[in-house]
């Protein structure tokens, strides 16, 4: 049995390699043991299992399902492929112990995964994963042709109280006014056609790219990053829109285009949002990020004498602050955003929705309320870079790099080099794939393109 760790979010795998049915199976009951123990589980309530569109994500939720109800856990199984957001809220909603996604979110189409959700419908925590980690090896696999008890497996549609809970806190009146056009690109993914289902009655009209399931992913990734998003800016060359949002395999990440065809990167779409919830919303709190996430929320909060704190990649690590303090807004560099007064999840459907608000609120395209962010708070240029290489036990310490103090690093998650130009380096491992990651940003695009060469030198 090849070992089961789970990283910055739920267990990942390659298909048939360490993600296999028999170690779905063991980690479902582990989970089943660890309810148990903890008291956690509730007859009445039972679990919820949903899938996405990967190959045989169905087959393993089955699985899953399966072997939870032979350990005599209830099972809500999801009728069809949910966003990961549909699971954590219906968990929410109905007040379950946690809940189960089998998913590998934005990974290449040979991975597969397993999401679980506490009851909160945030990530597991550290300390529940570990715990199951330690179970999976213990737990002794029955033959799959083993009764499970009549009643113990019971269908669920969760996508209609999802998009209720998603409308309900959006400025539907609002939007209803703007009647904006907005273009969808779904990647294959799960987010196709919930958008259209929000905003029903509004008047916007909303085309979906990118619709049907596809298991290859249409040959790139299903992470809404520039690298992947031609499909959508073709699309935009061809047609007048208001905004394109592109959404990740599952759902909870975002990307976003201009009618221009210029790209919105998660972490311009991070500062947007916090803009709009301080000056449209008029909502207080302290802010969240990642620390591979841009100076430039530094910037804003600075300015509007916000509190900030920045966590280890994993939107796991914003989700705990956000049960037990005022959290206003958590981001992540790769386009996972929680909110207040919401849950305590990342939504990708949400953050695309709460971008027309902010244009519907201030009455001004995208580009415009884009380039008067820059103005005021300034321009920062992101690269990032992915390496199939092994990350070295330590990164050697520079007191200057490309001609630059370094002022700090940070070694808590990678190594992060702070210079003193507020330009920055880091260079960690990545939580969900075999890969290192390299991430830069400086104020201009030439010096990001340096420090993303000076960082690949270094491995």
């Amino acid at each position: 049995m090849r070992k089961v760790t789970f990283g910055t979010d739920g267990f990942r795998g390659i298909i048939a390699d360490n993600f296999t049915f028999d170690n779905v199976r063991r980690i479902a009951g582990a989970l089943a043991v660890y309810l148990k123990k903890k008291n956690a589980y509730s007859s009445k309530k039972g679990v919820v299992v949903g899938f996405d569109r990967r190959f045989l994500s169905r087959n393993f939720a089955e699985s899953i399902a399966h072997e939870l109800s032979r350990q005599g856990i209830f099972v809500l199984f999801c009728s069809s492929a949910v966003p990961t957001p549909a699971v954590s809220s219906y968990i929410r909603a109905k007040r379950l112990p946690c809940g189960v996604i089998v998913t590998a979110s934005h990974n290449p189409p040979y991975f597969n995964g397993v999401k679980i959700k506490d009851a909160f419908g945030a990530s597991a925590t550290k300390i529940m994963t570990a715990e199951i980690e330690k179970l999976v090896p213990r737990i002794k696999l029955l033959k799959k042709t083993g009764r499970i008890k009549p009643g113990k497996i019971k269908n669920v549609e969760i996508i209609k109280p999802y998009v209720a809970s998603v409308r309900k806190y959006v400025n539907l009146p609002l939007l209803k006014q703007a009647a904006f056009h907005i273009v969808v690109d779904a990647m294959h993914g799960t987010g196709a056609s919930i958008m259209e289902k929000v905003l029903s009655d509004t008047g916007c009209r909303v085309e979906t790219l990118r619709g049907q399931r596809d298991v290859l992913f249409g040959g790139v990734n299903p992470e809404p990053i520039i690298e992947n998003l031609d499909c959508l800016r073709k699309r935009l060359k061809e047609m007048e829109c208001d905004l394109a949002v592109a959404l990740d395999g599952d759902a909870d990440r975002i990307g976003a285009m201009c009618p221009n065809g210029s790209f919105i990167s998660s972490h311009k779409a991070i500062c947007l949002l916090l803009l709009h919830f301080i000056e449209n919303r008029k909502w207080t709190g302290k802010v969240l990020k990642s620390i591979n996430t841009t100076t430039l929320v530094d910037k804003i909060t600075e300015h509007y004498g916000l509190a900030l704190e920045e966590v280890p990649v994993g939107f796991k690590n914003i989700a705990a602050k956000m049960l037990n303090e005022d959290i206003l807004l958590g981001g992540e560099e790769s386009g996972g955003i929680g909110f207040k007064n919401y849950m305590p999840e990342r939504d990708g459907v949400l953050s695309g929705l709460l971008l027309l608000e902010m244009m519907a609120s201030r009455k001004k395209g995208i580009v415009n309320i884009v380039r008067d962010m820059e103005r005021r708070f300034g321009r920062f240029f992101y690269l990032r870079k992915d390496l199939n290489v092994r990350a070295p036990r330590a990164i050697a310490p520079h007191r200057r790099i490309l001609n630059k103090k370094v002022l700090e690093v940070k070694t808590y998650d990678g190594t992060k080099f702070i210079l003193e130009d507020e330009s920055w380096l880091l260079i960690r491992a990545s939580g969900t794939e075999p890969i290192v990651r390299i991430y830069a940003e400086s104020r201009s695009l030439e010096m990001t393109r340096k420090l993303i060469q000076f960082g690949c030198a270094l491995l």
